[in-house]
């Protein structure tokens, strides 16, 4: 579909991942409901019956209960952020009824300057072309162009090639990830308002990444030891209109590896939160996060605060990625602030970390489609 008209392109990509509300009001607390072994997420009407988190992806996404007439409503998505200090890269595939799509994209902080590459193609919105959990594998292909997302022997292995047209950059690379699967990530199910609406996430973090990528002839290598990525897993039924915050860093503090997962926005949360610390592997569930930021000026500091005094950490930006299309029909609004964290994290047994400079981003989102 090399004739697709690059307003489209870029808006379904942006509906994969304006005015935005300033963080959220505070709550005393939600009543976090865990789920420890593997439950059906859907029961056989296709309502959400599994409402809550967990310490991985126990919720098993079974589309197949899904009415035939929400089909078409229905969002499925694989994103990855691959950050280290010179660049960050990000690649995707989406679903959106009956319509696919690859990208992928470099920011570079020295230039200041991102270059993209991505592709359209058509699916049937019966079939899933992702699987049913995070640990399988899929291959977008359109001409000249592929995306494959695989898993195998605790390894994530990215591979891509784009050729440079009028939507792309020429983008080519493979990037792998360390995941065991047996380690611990956060997984969280909600509800929308609408009926049969629903959000499942996976957020996989604080992966130790390694590889390469060549975009328009210039490769970028990630530095060992000093490249992190989070894997983000998404199936759902969304509401026309949504909007969301999500954030996340990661690093080495001393002898650890520490990251971090923050959000809200996206479904009632009240029973489950994405917020957690990520230690050495061990997953360190937070309750609510609240941020505030200056809305004029999104390149100011930013302040992170939990409601249980478990995280304090300020954000300093090094670059704001902005993307917005409005196709009139449907629009999307995308503001992504790269740069560092620093604060106190309380660990649940007490520990407290003092973390520096921590590479990551504060994302807000609105989109109507």
């Amino acid at each position: 579909m090399r004739t697709a008209p690059i307003a489209l392109v870029m808006f379904v990509v942006l509906l994969a991942g304006g005015p935005i509300a300033l963080g959220q009001q505070p709550r005393e607390r939600t009543d976090q409901h865990e789920f420890t072994s593997p439950t059906p997420l859907l029961d056989s009407t296709g309502a959400l019956a599994a409402w809550g988190w967990a310490h991985r992806a126990q919720m098993q996404y079974n589309r197949d209960a899904i009415p035939a007439a929400r089909h078409g409503r229905i969002k499925e998505w694989e994103h990855y952020t691959i950050m280290s200090p010179e660049f960050t890269v990000g690649v995707t595939i989406v679903q959106l009824g009956t319509i696919a799509a690859g990208s992928a994209e470099l920011i570079d902080y020295e230039t200041k300057s991102i270059k993209s590459a991505m592709f359209l193609t058509a699916a049937a919105k019966e079939k899933p072309l992702l699987p049913a959990d995070p640990y399988g594998q899929t291959r977008l292909v359109q001409r000249d162009n592929f995306l494959s997302l695989a898993f195998a022997d605790g390894r994530r292995t990215i591979a891509c090639q784009f050729a440079k047209n009028k939507l792309s950059a020429s983008f080519a690379g493979t990037i792998e990830l360390i995941d065991d699967p047996k380690g611990e990530s956060v997984a969280i199910t909600r509800p929308f308002a609408g009926e049969g609406e629903f959000f499942y996430e996976n957020k996989i973090f604080g992966l130790p990444a390694t590889g390469s990528v060549t975009v328009d002839g210039r490769t970028y290598t990630l530095p060992a030891g000093n490249s992190w990525a989070i894997f983000d897993w998404g199936r759902g039924i969304w509401p026309a209109e949504s909007q969301w915050f999500w954030g996340q860093a990661a690093g080495r503090v001393g002898e650890h590896q520490v990251a971090i997962n923050l959000g809200h926005g996206y479904g009632d949360d009240s029973r489950g939160t994405c917020n957690a610390i990520l230690v050495d592997g061990r997953l360190h569930k937070l309750d609510i996060v609240d941020c505030q930021f200056n809305a004029d000026d999104r390149t100011q500091p930013w302040q992170f605060t939990s409601n249980d005094n478990r995280l304090t950490l300020s954000f300093t930006p090094i670059y704001q990625q902005h993307s917005k299309q409005d196709m009139g029909f449907a629009s999307a609004e995308l503001f992504k602030i790269h740069g560092h964290f620093s604060g106190t994290l309380v660990l649940d047994d007490g520990t407290k970390l003092e973390v520096k400079d921590l590479l990551g981003f504060a994302e807000h989102m609105q989109q109507r489609w």
